[in-house]
């Protein structure tokens, strides 16, 4: 019996592609790394150039430069303020005339040396500027603060950013204050009106007789009455008469919708003679509302 022939293996050709594309992987991995540091080299020759042009000498690095921009900030508003007591004491140690001519001769303008002398004496009298002085890292934004009195800048307190806030910003955040106050303000006045004539009214009726008293009661409880008739004679029986014009024929009229409002005012009167057990009284003999 004739034995079949095993057929030849064909060499597998998988593996030796799969091992050529990952070197081929790897290649560009390390040629995109080696880009990367070659760029990181290049930015940082760059900044390194940069400084020696300014002449900084100090770490180069996001949190030493935020730092040494924090110093500087406070460091602006110390200046400003030290910047005024100086013209402050030279202005006074000038004769008269001469302290302009110095502090031009200075470099600083009249309105410069103005505000910059109005902030270090303000801030020499108030805690708050003082310690506002610490926090504010902008100069024009401090200059803002010192046309404002302390009981204003109280409610920058209620402010978590008020070191980060431009000039516009504070002013802003003042003037709402202010307005805020004042509205305060005018309410309070307003809760302390009403209760000084609720404390006058008081003492009037304090003062009055029992019979004053009752004159005062009736008188209201006439007005009272006087405007409910007026209501009646007048409002009310307007609209019944719109009512009753309303249906082309007797049989159109709403007689059960009107008399359903007549019933019930009756029904209401009648509860309060019942409620206070009153007598009954013919009106038009003893004119009782139409008096006082």
């Amino acid at each position: 019996m004739t034995r079949g022939r095993k057929s030849a293996a064909v060499p597998d050709a998988a593996p030796e592609a799969a091992t050529e594309a990952d070197d081929q992987h790897t290649a560009q991995l390390l040629d995109a790394v080696r880009e990367t540091h070659q760029v990181a080299e290049r930015h940082d020759a760059h900044v390194l150039a940069v400084a020696s042009e300014l002449g900084y000498d100090g770490a180069i690095n996001v949190g030493a430069l935020e730092d040494g921009i924090r110093f500087y900030q406070r460091r602006t508003v110390e200046a400003l303020l030290e910047t005024g007591k100086r013209l402050l004491l030279l202005k006074e140690l000038t004769p008269h005339g001469e302290f302009a001519q110095r502090v031009e001769m200075l470099g600083i303008s009249d309105r410069s040396a103005r505000r910059f002398m109005q902030a270090a004496a303000k801030t020499a009298k108030s805690a708050k500027l003082a310690d506002l002085s610490g926090q504010i890292k902008s100069a024009s934004a401090f200059l803002e603060l010192v046309t404002h009195d302390d009981d204003q800048l109280e409610a920058l307190d209620e402010l978590d950013d008020v070191d980060r806030m431009s000039a516009s910003q504070l002013r802003a955040a003042l003037r709402e204050a202010v307005e805020d106050g004042k509205a305060k303000d005018d309410l309070l006045a307003e809760k302390n009106r009403r209760l000084d004539e609720e404390r006058a009214k008081a003492k009037r009726i304090a003062n009055v007789t029992p019979d004053e008293a009752l004159a005062q009661l009736q008188a209201e409880a006439t007005r009272m009455a006087n405007d409910v008739r007026g209501g009646i004679i007048g409002q009310l029986r307007a609209a019944m008469q719109a009512l009753n014009d309303h249906g082309d024929t007797p049989e159109a009229r709403p007689t059960v919708f009107m008399a359903g409002i007549i019933g019930q005012l009756q029904a209401d009167l009648l509860a309060l003679r019942d409620e206070f057990d009153l007598p009954e009284i013919d009106a038009d003999e003893h004119g009782w509302v139409s008096q006082a």
